[in-house]
């Protein structure tokens, strides 16, 4: 098992036998002997290297949620917390900063042995990076939510169509059909979304602006390069001051959300306090 997660965090056997100090015929031959008596394949193998199958993804979540489990318990019966857990909690920037990381600073006194890790991620696949062991938790739209992972409904984002405060008295119909879209990439469909939630997307005419950064992203709104959405919570400060204008006499687009993770057989206080925290 040690050799099949080595291998799972380097990707080749031979940075696995690095890392263990043993011949690579050592390590082979561990991983030969567990599929072996797990009758199942857990890498496939190629040129590039190892990738986990489907039962070789299950295998890495058994394992780790098995050493954090053994590392509370030796914390508990030695009175004190010294083995560190670390979790990684994985989602989109508009949650990731504007709300998941007020939600969870607390947990940080109360459980001193935990160690959280917050990851922006607007565009890869963040189911994909649950079932590789790089992220604990993922926040995404419900409707991807997959069989196998727990999940729970949390607070939807809300969107408002935004621009430059210069263009303050035009027309909204003006906008759409003169001005560009600004979205963080290619994929991203916040402002199509909004747009055909209002049925406003017939009137855009113009190719969209990429930008993946939101405080880049709000600067070009404020010079007028373009429009788009941001989150209401994201939106608020600028608004108020004046450096940027809600259109569409200031409506919103709820967007939903969901957290998933992994099924535990005996979910930790700490755990349950994530999972109560991000809401």
């Amino acid at each position: 098992m040690i050799a099949f997660e080595a291998i799972s965090d380097v990707g080749t056997v031979h940075g696995a036998a690095e890392r263990l100090g043993l011949t690579q015929t050592a390590v082979t031959l561990r991983l030969k002997t567990l599929e072996s008596e797990l009758g199942m394949t857990l890498f496939l193998r190629s040129r590039k290297g190892m990738s986990l199958t489907e039962e070789g993804k299950a295998l890495l979540q058994l394992c780790r949620g098995q050493r954090e489990l053994e590392g509370q318990f030796l914390g508990q019966v030695s009175g004190a917390n010294r083995a560190n857990v670390s979790l990684t909690i994985i989602g989109p920037t508009s949650v990731i900063t504007g709300r998941v990381v007020q939600n969870c600073k607390h947990l940080y006194e109360k459980y001193p042995f935990l160690s959280l890790h917050f990851r922006v991620e607007d565009h890869e696949n963040l189911i994909e990076l649950i079932r590789k062991g790089i992220a604990d938790l993922a926040i995404v739209p419900p409707s991807l939510v997959p069989n196998e992972m727990d999940s729970k409904f949390i607070k939807a984002d809300r969107y408002i169509l935004v621009g430059s405060s210069k263009w303050k008295g035009r027309r909204l119909i003006d906008i759409l059909e003169n001005e560009r879209i600004i979205d963080f990439y290619e994929s991203d469909q916040a402002t199509t979304k909004y747009l055909k939630h209002f049925n406003l997307e017939k009137l855009i005419k113009k190719d969209r602006l990429y930008v993946n950064n939101n405080d880049a992203l709000i600067q070009l709104f404020m010079e007028g390069i373009g429009f788009g959405t941001l989150t209401e919570s994201v939106a608020k400060n600028y608004i108020d001051s004046g450096q940027i204008i809600a259109l569409n006499q200031g409506r919103t687009v709820d967007d939903s959300l969901a957290l998933i993770w992994y099924p535990r057989p005996a979910k930790q206080p700490y755990f349950e306090d994530i999972l109560k925290s991000i809401r």
